[in-house]
Protein backbone atom coordinates (compact mmCIF):
# COMPACT_ATOMS: atom_id res chain seq x y z
CA UNK A 1 0.00 0.00 0.00
CA UNK A 2 1.44 3.27 -1.09
CA UNK A 3 1.43 6.32 1.49
CA UNK A 4 -1.59 7.69 -1.49
CA UNK A 5 -3.73 4.58 -1.26
CA UNK A 6 -3.70 5.14 2.91
CA UNK A 7 -4.72 8.80 2.63
CA UNK A 8 -7.72 7.50 0.05
CA UNK A 9 -8.54 4.46 2.88
CA UNK A 10 -8.89 6.70 5.42
CA UNK A 11 -10.54 9.31 3.96
CA UNK A 12 -13.01 7.31 2.67
CA UNK A 13 -13.37 5.71 6.32
CA UNK A 14 -13.18 9.16 8.43
CA UNK A 15 -15.78 10.95 5.53
CA UNK A 16 -13.21 13.77 5.73
CA UNK A 17 -11.15 15.39 2.61
CA UNK A 18 -7.92 13.87 1.15
CA UNK A 19 -6.16 16.46 1.69
CA UNK A 20 -7.01 16.53 5.43
CA UNK A 21 -5.86 13.43 5.55
CA UNK A 22 -2.88 14.01 4.11
CA UNK A 23 -1.99 16.60 6.23
CA UNK A 24 -2.69 15.42 9.21
CA UNK A 25 -0.32 12.24 8.35
CA UNK A 26 2.36 14.08 7.23
CA UNK A 27 1.87 16.00 10.94
CA UNK A 28 2.06 12.71 12.47
CA UNK A 29 4.41 10.93 10.82
CA UNK A 30 6.75 14.16 11.46
CA UNK A 31 6.12 13.76 15.45
CA UNK A 32 7.35 10.20 15.46
CA UNK A 33 10.19 10.95 13.67
CA UNK A 34 10.94 14.11 15.94
CA UNK A 35 10.63 11.41 18.88
CA UNK A 36 12.87 9.31 18.25
CA UNK A 37 15.23 12.06 16.50
CA UNK A 38 15.74 13.50 20.51
CA UNK A 39 16.56 9.29 21.26
CA UNK A 40 12.77 8.45 22.32
CA UNK A 41 10.47 6.16 21.36
CA UNK A 42 6.94 5.87 19.93
CA UNK A 43 4.95 3.49 21.27
CA UNK A 44 1.38 2.21 19.55
CA UNK A 45 -0.41 0.17 21.75
CA UNK A 46 -1.89 -2.74 19.48
CA UNK A 47 1.02 -1.99 17.02
CA UNK A 48 4.12 -2.03 18.23
CA UNK A 49 6.90 -0.03 19.42
CA UNK A 50 9.70 2.07 17.16
CA UNK A 51 12.86 3.12 19.09
CA UNK A 52 16.49 4.03 18.48
CA UNK A 53 19.49 2.43 19.00
CA UNK A 54 23.36 3.51 18.73
CA UNK A 55 25.35 1.09 16.62
CA UNK A 56 29.20 1.28 17.53
CA UNK A 57 32.06 2.62 15.57
CA UNK A 58 33.52 -0.13 13.25
CA UNK A 59 36.24 -1.03 10.86
CA UNK A 60 35.23 -2.93 7.81
CA UNK A 61 36.74 -3.67 4.62
CA UNK A 62 35.81 -2.28 0.99
CA UNK A 63 34.88 -5.22 -0.79
CA UNK A 64 36.13 -3.44 -3.97
CA UNK A 65 39.49 -2.71 -2.52
CA UNK A 66 39.89 -4.85 0.04
CA UNK A 67 40.86 -1.41 2.16
CA UNK A 68 39.71 -1.05 5.73
CA UNK A 69 37.45 1.29 6.44
CA UNK A 70 36.48 3.13 9.63
CA UNK A 71 32.17 3.30 9.64
CA UNK A 72 31.24 6.04 12.19
CA UNK A 73 28.53 5.49 15.02
CA UNK A 74 25.27 6.23 13.90
CA UNK A 75 21.45 6.07 15.32
CA UNK A 76 19.47 2.97 13.64
CA UNK A 77 15.86 2.65 14.05
CA UNK A 78 14.52 -0.48 15.31
CA UNK A 79 10.61 -1.64 15.29
CA UNK A 80 9.44 -4.09 17.63
CA UNK A 81 5.23 -5.26 16.67
CA UNK A 82 3.25 -6.04 19.88
CA UNK A 83 1.49 -9.54 19.96
CA UNK A 84 -2.17 -8.26 18.87
CA UNK A 85 -0.39 -6.94 15.60
CA UNK A 86 1.23 -10.33 15.39
CA UNK A 87 -1.28 -12.40 15.95
CA UNK A 88 -4.06 -10.13 13.27
CA UNK A 89 -1.29 -11.22 10.69
CA UNK A 90 -1.34 -14.89 11.47
CA UNK A 91 -5.28 -14.88 11.58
Amino acid sequence: MTKQELISEMSSELGITKKLCGETLNVMLEEIVRALEMGGRFTQPGFGSFKTVVSKERVGRNPVTGKKMLYPKKQKMKFKASDVFKDDINE
